[in-house]
Protein backbone atom coordinates (compact mmCIF):
# COMPACT_ATOMS: atom_id res chain seq x y z
CA UNK A 1 0.00 0.00 0.00
CA UNK A 2 1.66 3.23 -1.28
CA UNK A 3 0.47 6.56 1.23
CA UNK A 4 1.15 10.10 1.20
CA UNK A 5 1.15 11.50 5.45
CA UNK A 6 0.67 15.46 6.30
CA UNK A 7 3.64 17.77 5.73
CA UNK A 8 4.70 20.11 8.54
CA UNK A 9 6.23 23.84 9.12
CA UNK A 10 10.33 23.49 9.38
CA UNK A 11 13.09 25.71 9.12
CA UNK A 12 16.04 24.97 5.96
CA UNK A 13 18.13 22.84 7.15
CA UNK A 14 21.99 23.88 7.89
CA UNK A 15 24.24 23.81 4.67
CA UNK A 16 27.02 20.89 4.39
CA UNK A 17 30.03 20.11 2.42
CA UNK A 18 29.18 17.35 0.13
CA UNK A 19 31.14 13.84 0.08
CA UNK A 20 31.51 11.64 -2.33
CA UNK A 21 29.82 7.95 -2.22
CA UNK A 22 33.88 6.80 -3.03
CA UNK A 23 35.02 9.26 0.29
CA UNK A 24 37.30 7.22 2.21
CA UNK A 25 37.75 6.66 5.81
CA UNK A 26 40.90 8.80 5.98
CA UNK A 27 38.50 11.90 4.54
CA UNK A 28 35.85 11.50 7.29
CA UNK A 29 36.58 14.38 9.47
CA UNK A 30 33.22 14.30 11.55
CA UNK A 31 33.07 11.82 14.65
CA UNK A 32 30.21 9.85 15.50
CA UNK A 33 27.61 10.73 17.99
CA UNK A 34 28.92 8.31 20.04
CA UNK A 35 32.31 8.73 19.60
CA UNK A 36 32.06 13.07 20.63
CA UNK A 37 30.48 11.71 23.81
CA UNK A 38 32.29 8.40 24.79
CA UNK A 39 35.55 8.82 22.78
CA UNK A 40 36.93 7.52 19.47
CA UNK A 41 36.68 3.97 20.31
CA UNK A 42 33.07 4.38 19.65
CA UNK A 43 33.08 5.99 16.12
CA UNK A 44 32.03 3.04 14.66
CA UNK A 45 29.18 2.75 16.79
CA UNK A 46 26.20 2.42 16.13
CA UNK A 47 27.56 1.75 12.37
CA UNK A 48 31.05 1.91 10.82
CA UNK A 49 31.22 5.79 10.53
CA UNK A 50 32.31 5.40 6.69
CA UNK A 51 28.93 3.50 6.16
CA UNK A 52 26.88 5.65 7.81
CA UNK A 53 28.18 9.30 6.07
CA UNK A 54 27.51 7.64 2.90
CA UNK A 55 24.43 6.84 4.37
CA UNK A 56 23.75 10.26 4.92
CA UNK A 57 25.13 11.15 1.68
CA UNK A 58 21.93 9.25 0.05
CA UNK A 59 19.53 11.27 2.17
CA UNK A 60 20.80 14.55 1.36
CA UNK A 61 21.00 13.67 -2.62
CA UNK A 62 17.63 12.97 -2.20
CA UNK A 63 16.73 15.97 -0.43
CA UNK A 64 19.30 18.24 -3.07
CA UNK A 65 18.22 17.29 -5.99
CA UNK A 66 14.49 16.84 -5.37
CA UNK A 67 13.93 13.54 -5.61
CA UNK A 68 10.89 11.46 -5.13
CA UNK A 69 11.39 8.64 -2.04
CA UNK A 70 9.52 5.63 -1.24
CA UNK A 71 10.06 4.64 2.76
CA UNK A 72 9.34 0.78 3.33
CA UNK A 73 9.22 0.68 7.53
CA UNK A 74 9.28 -2.44 9.19
CA UNK A 75 5.55 -2.95 11.27
CA UNK A 76 6.32 -3.23 14.62
CA UNK A 77 7.01 -0.25 17.31
CA UNK A 78 11.26 0.03 16.51
CA UNK A 79 10.15 -0.50 12.20
CA UNK A 80 7.71 2.74 12.33
CA UNK A 81 9.54 4.78 15.00
CA UNK A 82 12.72 4.59 12.33
CA UNK A 83 10.18 5.46 9.20
CA UNK A 84 8.65 8.11 11.07
CA UNK A 85 11.96 9.73 12.54
CA UNK A 86 13.02 9.49 8.60
CA UNK A 87 9.95 11.08 7.30
CA UNK A 88 9.97 13.62 10.09
CA UNK A 89 13.45 14.48 8.81
CA UNK A 90 12.62 14.47 5.01
CA UNK A 91 10.22 17.52 6.20
CA UNK A 92 12.00 19.28 8.51
CA UNK A 93 14.72 19.45 5.74
CA UNK A 94 12.17 20.90 3.29
CA UNK A 95 11.66 18.40 0.90
CA UNK A 96 8.14 18.24 -0.61
CA UNK A 97 5.57 15.85 0.80
CA UNK A 98 4.54 14.95 -2.62
CA UNK A 99 8.12 13.52 -3.08
CA UNK A 100 7.33 11.49 -0.10
CA UNK A 101 5.72 8.07 -0.26
CA UNK A 102 4.82 5.19 1.92
CA UNK A 103 4.98 1.01 1.65
CA UNK A 104 3.49 -0.88 3.83
CA UNK A 105 4.13 -4.99 3.78
CA UNK A 106 1.15 -6.96 3.29
CA UNK A 107 0.20 -9.14 5.77
CA UNK A 108 2.08 -12.40 5.41
CA UNK A 109 4.80 -11.08 2.95
CA UNK A 110 8.51 -9.83 3.50
CA UNK A 111 10.29 -7.27 1.73
CA UNK A 112 11.74 -9.57 -0.83
CA UNK A 113 8.51 -11.34 -2.13
CA UNK A 114 8.06 -10.66 -6.01
CA UNK A 115 4.72 -9.26 -4.74
CA UNK A 116 5.45 -6.46 -2.58
CA UNK A 117 9.00 -5.74 -4.98
CA UNK A 118 6.66 -5.16 -7.80
CA UNK A 119 4.54 -2.90 -5.75
CA UNK A 120 7.61 -1.07 -4.75
CA UNK A 121 8.56 -0.74 -8.31
CA UNK A 122 5.05 0.31 -9.50
CA UNK A 123 5.52 3.89 -8.00
CA UNK A 124 8.69 4.82 -9.83
CA UNK A 125 10.23 6.45 -6.78
CA UNK A 126 13.74 7.68 -7.78
CA UNK A 127 14.95 6.12 -4.68
CA UNK A 128 13.47 3.62 -1.73
CA UNK A 129 14.56 3.21 1.83
CA UNK A 130 13.60 -0.02 3.23
CA UNK A 131 14.31 -0.12 7.20
CA UNK A 132 13.88 -2.65 9.88
CA UNK A 133 13.30 -5.70 7.37
CA UNK A 134 16.15 -7.94 7.46
CA UNK A 135 18.07 -8.93 4.20
CA UNK A 136 18.85 -12.00 2.63
CA UNK A 137 21.21 -12.43 -1.04
CA UNK A 138 19.36 -12.09 -3.92
CA UNK A 139 18.38 -9.58 -6.83
CA UNK A 140 17.81 -6.12 -6.10
CA UNK A 141 15.07 -5.37 -3.80
CA UNK A 142 13.90 -3.24 -6.73
CA UNK A 143 15.44 -2.91 -10.35
CA UNK A 144 17.41 0.80 -11.54
CA UNK A 145 15.12 2.93 -12.82
CA UNK A 146 16.26 3.45 -16.81
CA UNK A 147 19.80 5.63 -17.07
CA UNK A 148 19.79 5.54 -13.15
CA UNK A 149 23.89 5.23 -12.47
CA UNK A 150 23.50 5.88 -8.72
CA UNK A 151 22.21 3.43 -6.11
CA UNK A 152 18.10 3.13 -6.21
CA UNK A 153 17.93 1.25 -2.45
CA UNK A 154 19.27 2.07 0.88
CA UNK A 155 19.44 -0.54 3.62
CA UNK A 156 19.06 0.46 7.07
CA UNK A 157 18.98 -2.59 9.73
CA UNK A 158 20.27 -4.31 12.54
CA UNK A 159 19.42 -7.95 11.62
CA UNK A 160 22.03 -10.43 11.97
CA UNK A 161 23.26 -10.56 8.09
CA UNK A 162 26.40 -11.05 5.80
CA UNK A 163 24.45 -10.77 2.64
CA UNK A 164 22.80 -8.64 1.26
CA UNK A 165 20.63 -7.88 -1.78
CA UNK A 166 22.41 -7.05 -5.30
CA UNK A 167 22.72 -3.24 -6.06
CA UNK A 168 22.01 -2.00 -2.23
CA UNK A 169 23.71 0.51 -0.47
CA UNK A 170 23.61 -1.09 2.95
CA UNK A 171 24.01 0.42 6.53
CA UNK A 172 23.89 -2.39 9.12
CA UNK A 173 24.42 -2.00 12.71
CA UNK A 174 24.38 -6.39 12.61
CA UNK A 175 28.12 -5.86 13.24
CA UNK A 176 28.88 -3.24 15.71
CA UNK A 177 28.17 -4.45 19.65
CA UNK A 178 25.69 -3.52 21.50
CA UNK A 179 24.03 -3.62 18.54
CA UNK A 180 21.33 -0.32 17.88
CA UNK A 181 17.46 -1.31 17.08
CA UNK A 182 16.38 -0.10 13.41
CA UNK A 183 14.95 3.38 15.19
CA UNK A 184 18.15 4.08 17.27
CA UNK A 185 19.86 3.71 14.12
CA UNK A 186 18.30 5.59 12.00
CA UNK A 187 18.26 8.61 14.68
CA UNK A 188 21.70 8.26 14.60
CA UNK A 189 22.05 8.67 11.16
CA UNK A 190 19.85 12.06 10.61
CA UNK A 191 19.98 13.15 13.79
CA UNK A 192 22.22 15.88 12.69
CA UNK A 193 20.96 16.52 8.99
CA UNK A 194 18.65 19.24 10.76
CA UNK A 195 18.36 20.63 14.47
CA UNK A 196 14.87 19.62 14.63
CA UNK A 197 15.58 16.17 14.68
CA UNK A 198 17.31 16.12 18.01
CA UNK A 199 14.73 18.83 19.06
CA UNK A 200 11.19 17.22 17.86
CA UNK A 201 11.95 13.27 16.71
CA UNK A 202 14.24 11.67 20.02
CA UNK A 203 11.02 10.46 21.46
CA UNK A 204 10.19 8.00 18.51
CA UNK A 205 13.92 6.99 18.78
CA UNK A 206 13.47 5.85 22.50
CA UNK A 207 9.94 3.97 21.52
CA UNK A 208 11.81 1.95 19.13
CA UNK A 209 14.57 0.86 21.39
CA UNK A 210 11.93 -0.19 23.94
CA UNK A 211 9.89 -2.22 21.51
CA UNK A 212 12.84 -4.19 20.88
CA UNK A 213 14.95 -3.98 23.36
CA UNK A 214 12.45 -3.06 26.82
CA UNK A 215 13.35 -0.52 29.30
CA UNK A 216 16.05 -2.29 30.97
CA UNK A 217 18.66 -3.29 28.49
CA UNK A 218 19.54 0.20 27.37
CA UNK A 219 21.91 1.92 30.01
CA UNK A 220 21.30 5.49 29.12
CA UNK A 221 24.56 7.74 29.68
CA UNK A 222 27.05 4.15 29.61
CA UNK A 223 28.43 4.17 26.69
CA UNK A 224 27.67 4.04 23.90
CA UNK A 225 24.11 4.23 24.64
CA UNK A 226 23.26 8.29 24.30
CA UNK A 227 22.63 10.03 27.12
CA UNK A 228 20.37 12.47 25.45
CA UNK A 229 17.66 9.45 24.91
CA UNK A 230 18.10 8.87 28.63
CA UNK A 231 17.20 12.43 29.72
CA UNK A 232 14.11 12.25 27.23
CA UNK A 233 12.82 8.68 28.96
CA UNK A 234 12.92 10.08 32.34
CA UNK A 235 11.21 13.43 31.20
CA UNK A 236 8.22 11.76 29.13
CA UNK A 237 8.07 8.79 31.81
CA UNK A 238 8.87 4.69 32.00
CA UNK A 239 4.71 4.40 31.46
CA UNK A 240 4.05 6.47 28.97
CA UNK A 241 6.69 4.90 26.76
CA UNK A 242 5.30 1.32 27.47
CA UNK A 243 1.84 1.66 26.65
CA UNK A 244 3.23 3.67 23.73
CA UNK A 245 5.34 0.51 22.39
CA UNK A 246 1.99 -1.87 23.12
CA UNK A 247 -0.28 0.81 21.73
CA UNK A 248 1.72 1.20 17.97
CA UNK A 249 2.47 -2.70 18.02
CA UNK A 250 -1.53 -3.68 18.70
CA UNK A 251 -2.30 -3.32 15.04
CA UNK A 252 -0.19 -5.23 13.61
CA UNK A 253 -0.99 -8.26 16.06
CA UNK A 254 -4.69 -8.59 15.19
CA UNK A 255 -6.14 -10.57 12.26
CA UNK A 256 -6.74 -7.01 10.32
CA UNK A 257 -3.28 -6.23 10.36
CA UNK A 258 -4.26 -2.25 9.74
CA UNK A 259 -0.72 -1.08 9.89
CA UNK A 260 -1.29 1.91 7.82
CA UNK A 261 -3.60 2.80 10.25
CA UNK A 262 -0.96 2.63 13.18
CA UNK A 263 1.83 5.05 10.85
CA UNK A 264 -0.77 7.69 10.43
CA UNK A 265 -1.24 7.53 14.32
CA UNK A 266 2.52 7.45 15.36
CA UNK A 267 3.49 9.83 12.51
CA UNK A 268 0.98 12.78 13.71
CA UNK A 269 1.91 11.89 17.48
CA UNK A 270 4.39 14.85 19.27
CA UNK A 271 5.10 12.54 22.26
CA UNK A 272 4.40 8.55 23.51
CA UNK A 273 1.19 9.89 25.16
CA UNK A 274 -0.18 10.76 22.43
CA UNK A 275 0.15 6.65 21.03
CA UNK A 276 -0.86 5.57 24.83
CA UNK A 277 -4.26 7.54 25.04
CA UNK A 278 -5.13 6.80 21.83
CA UNK A 279 -8.94 5.10 21.10
CA UNK A 280 -7.87 3.15 18.19
CA UNK A 281 -4.86 1.70 19.88
CA UNK A 282 -6.47 1.17 22.60
CA UNK A 283 -9.32 -1.18 20.87
CA UNK A 284 -6.37 -3.03 19.00
CA UNK A 285 -4.59 -4.02 22.84
CA UNK A 286 -8.30 -5.34 23.93
CA UNK A 287 -8.73 -6.97 21.31
CA UNK A 288 -4.62 -8.63 21.11
CA UNK A 289 -4.80 -9.17 24.94
CA UNK A 290 -8.45 -11.34 24.16
CA UNK A 291 -6.62 -13.42 22.00
CA UNK A 292 -3.26 -13.91 23.43
CA UNK A 293 -5.25 -15.27 27.15
CA UNK A 294 -7.16 -17.91 24.36
CA UNK A 295 -3.79 -19.08 23.40
CA UNK A 296 -1.72 -18.27 26.45
CA UNK A 297 -1.80 -21.39 27.84
CA UNK A 298 -1.02 -23.60 25.19
CA UNK A 299 1.11 -26.59 26.60
CA UNK A 300 4.79 -26.79 25.29
CA UNK A 301 5.99 -30.09 23.89
CA UNK A 302 10.20 -30.70 24.57
CA UNK A 303 12.72 -31.43 22.10
CA UNK A 304 13.91 -35.11 22.86
CA UNK A 305 17.69 -33.43 23.54
CA UNK A 306 15.85 -30.35 25.77
CA UNK A 307 16.85 -27.59 24.28
CA UNK A 308 13.82 -26.18 22.76
CA UNK A 309 9.86 -26.33 23.72
CA UNK A 310 7.89 -26.03 20.81
CA UNK A 311 3.69 -24.76 21.51
CA UNK A 312 1.49 -24.47 18.46
CA UNK A 313 -1.61 -22.79 17.81
CA UNK A 314 -3.97 -21.56 15.34
CA UNK A 315 -4.84 -18.24 14.95
CA UNK A 316 -4.98 -14.64 12.53
CA UNK A 317 -3.69 -13.26 15.18
CA UNK A 318 -0.37 -12.44 15.30
CA UNK A 319 0.72 -13.44 18.78
CA UNK A 320 2.90 -16.11 18.79
CA UNK A 321 5.72 -13.47 19.05
CA UNK A 322 4.20 -12.84 22.42
CA UNK A 323 3.57 -16.21 23.23
CA UNK A 324 7.39 -17.12 22.55
CA UNK A 325 8.27 -14.81 25.06
CA UNK A 326 5.79 -15.60 28.05
CA UNK A 327 7.19 -19.14 27.94
CA UNK A 328 10.30 -18.29 27.59
CA UNK A 329 10.35 -16.66 31.33
CA UNK A 330 8.78 -19.67 32.53
CA UNK A 331 10.35 -22.13 31.08
CA UNK A 332 13.61 -21.05 31.32
CA UNK A 333 13.53 -21.72 35.26
CA UNK A 334 12.47 -25.56 35.24
CA UNK A 335 15.22 -26.55 32.95
CA UNK A 336 18.99 -26.04 32.90
CA UNK A 337 19.30 -27.49 29.13
CA UNK A 338 16.29 -25.58 27.34
CA UNK A 339 17.83 -23.00 24.90
CA UNK A 340 15.04 -22.09 23.01
CA UNK A 341 11.17 -21.09 22.71
CA UNK A 342 9.19 -22.09 19.77
CA UNK A 343 5.58 -20.65 18.72
CA UNK A 344 4.36 -21.83 15.47
CA UNK A 345 0.99 -20.24 14.35
CA UNK A 346 -0.92 -22.62 11.89
CA UNK A 347 -3.67 -19.86 11.69
CA UNK A 348 -2.10 -16.83 10.15
CA UNK A 349 -2.03 -17.52 7.04
CA UNK A 350 -4.27 -18.40 4.17
CA UNK A 351 -2.33 -20.68 2.74
CA UNK A 352 -0.72 -23.82 4.14
CA UNK A 353 2.17 -21.88 5.78
CA UNK A 354 3.17 -21.83 9.43
CA UNK A 355 4.36 -18.80 11.05
CA UNK A 356 6.69 -19.13 13.69
CA UNK A 357 8.84 -17.48 16.54
CA UNK A 358 11.76 -18.21 18.66
CA UNK A 359 13.14 -16.65 21.64
CA UNK A 360 15.88 -17.13 24.09
CA UNK A 361 15.48 -18.79 27.24
CA UNK A 362 15.33 -16.05 29.63
CA UNK A 363 17.43 -17.37 32.58
CA UNK A 364 20.55 -17.35 29.72
CA UNK A 365 20.02 -13.87 28.75
CA UNK A 366 22.22 -12.78 31.69
CA UNK A 367 24.94 -14.12 29.75
CA UNK A 368 27.95 -12.29 28.35
CA UNK A 369 26.67 -11.40 24.44
CA UNK A 370 29.22 -14.12 23.21
CA UNK A 371 27.45 -16.78 25.68
CA UNK A 372 24.50 -16.65 24.87
CA UNK A 373 23.20 -19.26 22.21
CA UNK A 374 22.65 -18.26 19.06
CA UNK A 375 19.17 -19.92 17.69
CA UNK A 376 19.77 -19.00 14.34
CA UNK A 377 22.84 -21.58 14.59
CA UNK A 378 20.65 -23.86 16.74
CA UNK A 379 17.69 -23.85 13.82
CA UNK A 380 20.19 -24.57 10.96
CA UNK A 381 21.68 -27.40 12.47
CA UNK A 382 18.30 -29.18 12.75
CA UNK A 383 17.61 -28.10 9.38
CA UNK A 384 20.94 -29.23 7.95
CA UNK A 385 20.02 -32.92 8.98
CA UNK A 386 17.01 -32.84 7.14
CA UNK A 387 17.58 -33.91 3.17
CA UNK A 388 16.96 -30.90 1.12
CA UNK A 389 15.10 -28.66 3.59
CA UNK A 390 16.72 -25.39 2.87
CA UNK A 391 16.27 -25.86 -0.44
CA UNK A 392 12.54 -26.10 0.26
CA UNK A 393 11.84 -23.84 2.41
CA UNK A 394 14.29 -20.41 0.83
CA UNK A 395 15.13 -17.85 2.66
CA UNK A 396 12.08 -17.28 5.11
CA UNK A 397 13.85 -19.36 7.71
CA UNK A 398 16.21 -18.48 10.76
CA UNK A 399 16.12 -14.88 9.77
CA UNK A 400 16.34 -11.95 12.88
CA UNK A 401 18.69 -12.39 15.82
CA UNK A 402 20.67 -14.87 17.58
CA UNK A 403 18.11 -14.40 20.60
CA UNK A 404 15.03 -13.93 18.66
CA UNK A 405 14.64 -15.46 15.23
CA UNK A 406 12.01 -17.71 13.78
CA UNK A 407 10.62 -17.82 10.06
CA UNK A 408 7.70 -18.65 7.47
CA UNK A 409 7.96 -22.22 6.19
CA UNK A 410 5.20 -24.47 4.13
CA UNK A 411 3.15 -26.82 6.93
CA UNK A 412 4.73 -30.06 5.79
CA UNK A 413 8.48 -28.77 6.09
CA UNK A 414 7.13 -27.96 9.94
CA UNK A 415 6.38 -31.15 10.89
CA UNK A 416 9.88 -32.50 9.21
CA UNK A 417 11.14 -30.05 11.68
CA UNK A 418 9.45 -31.00 14.69
CA UNK A 419 9.75 -34.89 13.63
CA UNK A 420 13.81 -33.73 13.43
CA UNK A 421 13.87 -32.04 16.60
CA UNK A 422 12.11 -35.25 18.51
CA UNK A 423 8.99 -33.15 19.40
CA UNK A 424 6.11 -35.58 20.10
CA UNK A 425 2.77 -35.20 18.58
CA UNK A 426 -0.61 -34.12 20.55
CA UNK A 427 -1.56 -37.25 23.00
CA UNK A 428 2.47 -38.62 22.72
CA UNK A 429 4.39 -37.78 26.07
CA UNK A 430 8.39 -38.40 25.67
CA UNK A 431 11.06 -37.90 28.47
CA UNK A 432 13.35 -35.85 27.16
CA UNK A 433 16.80 -35.07 28.01
CA UNK A 434 16.06 -31.88 29.76
CA UNK A 435 14.22 -33.96 32.47
CA UNK A 436 10.82 -32.04 31.80
CA UNK A 437 7.86 -34.52 30.00
CA UNK A 438 5.88 -32.32 27.24
CA UNK A 439 2.64 -31.98 28.24
CA UNK A 440 0.13 -34.95 27.05
CA UNK A 441 -3.90 -34.80 27.47
CA UNK A 442 -3.61 -38.69 28.42
CA UNK A 443 -0.72 -38.79 30.70
CA UNK A 444 2.01 -36.32 33.13
CA UNK A 445 5.03 -37.50 35.15
CA UNK A 446 4.79 -35.20 38.21
CA UNK A 447 3.06 -32.06 36.74
CA UNK A 448 -0.37 -31.70 35.33
CA UNK A 449 -1.78 -28.98 33.36
CA UNK A 450 -4.75 -27.34 35.88
CA UNK A 451 -7.64 -25.92 33.14
CA UNK A 452 -9.74 -23.99 35.98
CA UNK A 453 -6.56 -22.01 37.48
CA UNK A 454 -6.58 -17.96 36.80
CA UNK A 455 -2.90 -17.12 37.79
CA UNK A 456 -0.32 -16.44 35.16
CA UNK A 457 2.01 -17.98 33.43
CA UNK A 458 4.49 -18.52 36.79
CA UNK A 459 1.62 -20.33 38.12
CA UNK A 460 0.89 -22.71 35.01
CA UNK A 461 2.29 -25.87 36.69
CA UNK A 462 0.55 -27.10 39.51
CA UNK A 463 1.70 -30.11 41.77
CA UNK A 464 0.34 -33.47 40.95
CA UNK A 465 -2.53 -34.42 43.86
CA UNK A 466 -1.95 -37.30 46.33
CA UNK A 467 -3.93 -40.15 45.06
CA UNK A 468 -5.34 -41.73 48.85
Amino acid sequence: MVKRSASSEASSPPKRRRRSSTTSLKEVSTLSHAAREYGPQWNDWPAPILAMEEARDFIRDIVDKRRSVLIVPDKDADGLSAGTILYKTLIHMKHPESLISVHHLTKGNNVHSDYERNLMDSTKAEKVIVLDQGSRPGRSIVPPLPDQKEKRVLVVDHHMSDEWPEGSQVLTACRSSPIATAALLTYLLVRDLHEKVHEEEAWRAVVGVIGDLGTSVPKWGIAPWPSELGTTFKRLGSKAFSEAVSGVNAPRRTAEYNVPKAWDIMLKASNPTDLASNAFLKLCKLDVGDETTKWARTPPRFSKDGRVAVCTIHTGFQIHPVIATRWSGTLGRKSSKLLMVMCANTGFHADERVSFSCRIASNLRSLPEGQQPNLIALLNEYADRIPGFKERVGGDYARGHKEATGGIIPKAEYDLLLEEMGVPQPGVSIKSEAGVSSPSPKKNKGKIIDPNQTGGLDKFFKAKPKVE
